[in-house]
């Protein structure tokens, strides 16, 4: 079609099956406006041919999603409700998650672009000298873009970038959780990955290994020496949380989170709720003497014990740590001197009765029977006798998680930073 009107000339071609389109074309030629749009590429017959390729579009990557998608839509769901939830052990969670997976989706790794070949065979090792290579942040590509070369990338980019193997490890994890997630908050994409995460394929042997267990214990001389600082403290407090942790072998939220009506001095126990445990299960903490003394020390004034968050605490511990000239002394080591205290006067064994009385699930006999009948033993005897009643005190699921804290001595080396 070409249209003259006056000093507007105009040509436009249409398929056999466009009469529609080019009766609107012709239409908007009559009229100054509509000639102001053509010009400027707005006219109606222009724009749906741009509603159409939208939509031709739209199908094409219908499902489809980006790995930054999937991370936002994992945020909402499971990160952002524990951020806003006002329990601090649950806040602090979530936003160590979210820096996380910030963090994670930024990470540039290379790729091919389209229309380029990808080298492979004998050319496999001159991909970044081939045509089309470039980079871009991993949270750009369409997660079944990526492949389990693509993902091993970015732990060899982690890797290069002096993280350790541990570090690395959890983010690869993360990111495996996120896609994992998709099944429940965006079903469409994840029936388009037909199960296929990308992450989950990823080579984790560069990530094997690489744990570094932390076998620290806090000595008298450095008990004392803390204790005399943190008592100059202006808050009273700083030394009653730490004589808490350190004879209960309670971790630091579940001090900071304690209420009173938890707290029963004449028995000599605490409840914890599962919202305040690391297994969100609840314990019930078994207080020895040196333990009541110090929680009958503490002041009431309302029905929280102590009123610190967990980061405010964390930031006048460090000082007071310096102020001390103390070097290499985490809260966490607390629980691991109370431990280790305990375990020297352990010798007798747990009392295995499942083989017995014939039961069918000697972790539910365990669970139901053993150990409450040992929580009421440790009641009555006010004392640890055990390594049985020990994991139970302090919520470890197995010997092997307390074996780490077995040492008797403190670290003779200091791990390199």
């Amino acid at each position: 079609m070409r249209v003259e009107r006056g000093d507007f000339i105009v040509d436009r071609s249409f398929g056999q099956d466009e009469l529609e389109r080019a009766k609107l074309f012709l239409e908007d030629t009559k009229t100054p406006q509509g000639r102001l749009l053509i010009a400027q590429g707005k006219d109606r017959a222009t724009l749906m041919v741009s509603e159409m390729e939208r939509l031709a579009a739209e199908f094409v990557t219908e499902g489809r999603c980006t790995l930054n998608h999937a991370i936002d839509t994992y945020l909402r769901a499971y990160v952002t409700p524990g951020i806003n939830c006002g329990v601090d052990k649950v806040q602090q969670t979530a936003k160590a998650a979210d820096a996380r997976l910030n963090h994670c989706r930024s990470i540039e790794i290379s790729y091919i672009k389209p229309g380029f070949i990808e080298p492979s065979g004998p050319l496999a090792g001159l991909r970044e000298m081939s045509k089309g290579f470039a980079r871009k942040p991993i949270g750009e590509f369409y997660i079944d873009e990526l492949t389990e070369q693509s993902t091993t990338e970015y732990i060899n980019e982690r890797l290069k970038l002096g993280r350790a193997k541990s570090t690395v490890k959890r983010e690869v994890y993360a990111l495996q959780s996120v896609v994992n997630k998709l099944r429940y908050t965006d079903n469409k994409a994840w029936k388009k990955l037909n199960g296929h995460n990308p992450f989950a394929l990823a080579d984790k042997t560069l990530v094997k290994g690489g744990e570094w267990r932390r076998r620290r214990i806090i000595t008298d001389a450095e008990e004392e020496a803390l204790l005399n600082e943190l008592r100059s403290c202006r808050n009273i407090e700083m030394p009653l949380v730490f004589a808490v942790a350190l004879s209960t072998g309670m971790r630091r939220a579940e001090v900071l989170g304690l209420m009173w009506s938890q707290i029963d001095l004449d028995r000599g126990v605490i409840n914890l709720d599962p919202d305040q445990t690391k297994a969100d299960d609840d314990r019930l903490v078994i207080l020895l003497p040196e333990a009541v003394a110090a929680l009958r020390s503490i002041p009431m004034v309302d029905e929280r014990v102590f009123h610190y968050k967990i980061e405010g605490f964390k930031t006048n511990f460090r000082r007071v740590l310096e102020r001390a000239g103390l070097q290499d002394i985490h809260m966490h080591d607390t629980r691991r001197s109370f431990i280790s205290r305990v375990l020297k006067d352990i010798t007798a064994s747990p009392v295995a009765i499942a083989d017995m009385i014939g039961a069918r699930s000697v972790s539910n006999l365990q669970k139901r029977s053993i150990d409450r009948i040992g929580q009421g033993n440790m009641i009555s005897a006010g004392a640890i006798e055990t390594e049985e009643q020990l994991r139970s005190v302090v919520g470890h699921k197995d010997g092997q998680t307390t074996s780490r804290y077995a040492n008797m001595a403190p670290d003779a080396v200091k791990r390199a930073k």
